[in-house]
């Protein structure tokens, strides 16, 4: 750690100093309270001053440093408000892929800054489009293929662990798709598939990503816990059921998902996760298929 971030290191260490703001809070009562208290040791100890004449330097002196206090912080809080819009904006980044619209006409560090956010978020972003289109996209289905769903799974573990957030992680296996494939043929099978990758797509929210692990199965990170997954799967199968499939004899084919999630938890790694999930889609598939089983309530026969 370098020595300029210790005191920093020892500020987060505080219970009353978790947030960026409560540290400038904390950095300006000590700052002003230190020597309004060698103020009063002073009047108290060695000052002449005695009886009413005290008691009036004393109050005097507290008010003071309460107008300092609240003026200092109202300064520091107008000067770090750049850093604390950059920090939202480019969490909206992260989160949503908004670029940022950061001002660059300031030329102090936090101008470079937020001129240097708004430079490598664009760049990061010409540069996951351009991967999208050079092989991390399934060309059938739309979304993320298996080498880079393992990666981007790899990624949101990794984040989520970070910020001490909530992830769940399911599998959706269409069922019985392989007599569905070979009856009307791989190009319906195909169209079907093609058809699912939309509607997951169209499901998901803006924080999660949707990947097509192999076949007929897929993948979604979820970022929430068992509650946020199970309103969005419940949301995707019933648009599934609800969804009818042209087949080559005029029929319409419907299809279903058997679903196995898993919430992440230290010291889950990405091989962990997806391991609990295939062991609630398994149960999901023993059970009946078209449900959704989560891996804290799998029973293993």
């Amino acid at each position: 750690m370098s020595r300029s971030m210790r005191f920093y290191a020892l500020l987060d260490r505080l219970p009353l100093a978790n947030t960026f703001r409560s540290k400038v809070v904390l950095g300006v009562v000590v700052s002003v309270l230190l020597p309004v208290a060698a103020m009063e040791v002073y009047f108290i100890g060695f000052s002449p001053l005695r009886g009413e004449a005290l008691e009036q330097a004393i109050l005097i002196s507290c008010l003071s440093a309460a107008a300092a206090a609240v003026f200092a912080y109202w300064v520091l809080s107008t000067i770090l408000r750049p850093i604390l819009y950059t920090s939202r904006q480019l969490d909206r980044y992260l989160n949503h892929r908004v670029l940022p619209e950061l001002p660059g006409h300031y030329k102090d560090e936090v101008g470079i800054l937020m001129s240097n956010v708004n430079y490598l978020t664009r760049s990061l972003h010409d540069l996951v489009r351009s991967a999208n289109e050079n092989g991390t996209i399934d060309h059938l289905t739309g979304v993320f293929n298996r080498r880079s769903a393992e990666d981007r799974l790899r990624d949101s573990i990794e984040l989520t662990r970070i910020r001490q957030g909530a992830l769940s992680f399911a599998i959706l296996d269409l069922d019985n798709f392989k007599k569905l494939n070979d009856t009307f043929g791989h190009e319906f099978g195909d169209s079907v598939l093609r058809q699912i990758g939309d509607l997951l797509r169209h499901n998901v929210r803006r924080v999660d990503w949707v990947g097509r692990w192999g076949g007929d199965e897929f993948v979604i990170t979820i970022q929430g816990g068992e509650t946020e997954a199970a309103a969005m799967l419940s949301r995707i199968c019933e648009a599934a059921r609800k969804k009818s499939f042209l087949a080559p004899d005029g029929s319409l084919q419907r299809v279903t998902f058997s679903c196995g999630v898993s919430e992440w938890h230290d010291p889950l790694d990405s091989q962990k996760i997806f391991h609990q999930a295939d062991e609630a889609l398994y149960c999901a598939k023993r059970l009946g298929r078209d449900q959704i089983q989560f891996w804290g309530e799998v029973t293993f026969a």
